[in-house]
């Protein structure tokens, strides 16, 4: 009895083994799905779903496809072989070598591509010289072989007028209609050189000009004939002023002691100066009046008034209507000739405007002034008056 008992217990042990090891593998050759790949970011694992501990830890599918099965229709596996690690580890290695062999041959193509374009866009650029308009570039482009990349399309637009034709030919379609355009063009260009303003500040009037001093205008007055009548001296207000209290706390007393004092100071300190001189040729009835700036500006000429009594002839008989109307003709004839057209027809005015000299004329009559001159003479007296003073009026 022990002996039989021995040899089930024998027997049974031999048939649980292989019942085992099927139970192993039952849920790869039965129903089971396929191994499921994941990618993770530092490596690449296989994954299975089986709930067994003692399977191979991956395998793999050389197909990668859910619609095809790799089961035949009894449900056995067809050209079925279990995976190992070696495996696993050789497959890594072999998809990595295909990912950097990719990855070269992309940058190298990348590179490839790269130069090319270069080199199209060198070969499609318009070759440009130094100095060289954008017309003249445009025909030479126009004139090579075209290019791979065509260049904008130029029809219709400025950039074909300029290059085909004359821009005057663009303002009438008739040929002859250019000469007659660049006449006009002409024309206008010598007219605006003719009608820029005129600058009064070379003008003279008898040879007497602007800025000039007391000695020179007294030598050209001379020379032209002319003769001194009046001579006008001239003290500032406030230089006035200032030496009125300076005379008073001396002790002088009465107005006219008082004014000869302030002159005699004024000399002294050379305050006093040449304001109006005229001149007179009795011959031809002529006057000019000259107006002088102060000490402060050194004693200059700013205003030059001239009159004519040539052309003020009285009566109504033939004859004095005859000579007036020679002397009025002789008089705008010669402003016509020595001053040219003037700026303001209306006004009769030559000037750039504004605060710069000017000269005004009517019928035996002229008037050359600088204004500015004169301003800068108030200005520095003003100056000089606040120099003098040196003390606050307000105290708040």
């Amino acid at each position: 009895m022990p002996y039989r008992f021995f040899l089930g217990l024998l027997g049974t042990l031999l048939i649980s083994s292989p019942a085992k090891a099927s139970e192993d593998m039952e849920s790869v050759m039965f129903g089971a799905e396929p191994p499921v790949e994941t990618a993770n970011t530092d490596k690449t694992a296989v994954q299975s779903p089986s709930p067994s501990e003692d399977m191979p830890e991956a395998m793999d599918f050389m197909d990668g496809s859910e619609d095809e099965s790799i089961w035949g229709e009894e449900g056995n596996p067809e050209n079925f072989a279990p995976v190992t690690s070696d495996s696993v580890a050789s497959s890594q290695d072999k998809a990595s070598e295909g990912q950097s062999s990719s990855l070269s041959n992309e940058k190298t193509e990348d590179i490839l591509s790269s130069k090319s374009e270069e080199k199209d866009l060198q070969e499609a650029s318009p070759q440009i010289k130094k100095g060289q308009d954008l017309t003249d570039t445009l025909k030479n482009d126009s004139a090579q072989p075209a290019p791979k990349i065509p260049l904008p399309k130029v029809e219709g637009t400025w950039v074909n007028k300029l290059t085909s034709s004359n821009p005057l030919d663009l303002l009438s379609g008739e040929k002859n209609s250019a000469s007659e355009l660049e006449k006009l063009v002409k024309d206008a260009r010598q007219e605006g050189q003719k009608s820029k303003r005129s600058n009064a500040s070379v003008f003279d009037i008898s040879g007497v000009m602007l800025r000039m001093g007391l000695s020179q205008v007294d030598e050209t007055m001379q020379n032209r004939g002319f003769q001194k009548i009046m001579q006008k001296y001239q003290v500032p207000n406030f230089i006035k002023w200032r030496n009125e209290e300076y005379c008073r706390r001396s002790g002088v007393v009465g107005f006219e002691r008082t004014q000869a004092c302030v002159v005699q100071k004024a000399k002294k300190d050379n305050h006093q100066y040449v304001q109006t001189t005229k001149y007179a040729k009795y011959d031809t009835k002529e006057e000019i009046e000259v107006t002088f700036t102060s000490n402060f500006t050194e004693n200059k000429v700013y205003k030059i008034e001239y009159s004519s009594q040539a052309s003020n002839i009285t009566g109504n008989s033939q004859k004095a209507i005859y000579l007036r109307n020679i002397k009025i003709y002789d008089f705008w004839k010669k402003i016509n000739q020595k001053y040219g057209k003037p700026d303001d027809k209306e006004t009769v005015i030559w000037g750039m405007g504004g605060n710069k000299p000017y000269l005004k004329a009517k019928t035996g009559w002229l008037l050359l002034e600088d204004p500015m001159l004169r301003e800068l003479d108030y200005t520095r007296m003003s100056r000089e008056d606040q120099r003098y003073l040196n003390t606050d009026l307000y105290s708040f």
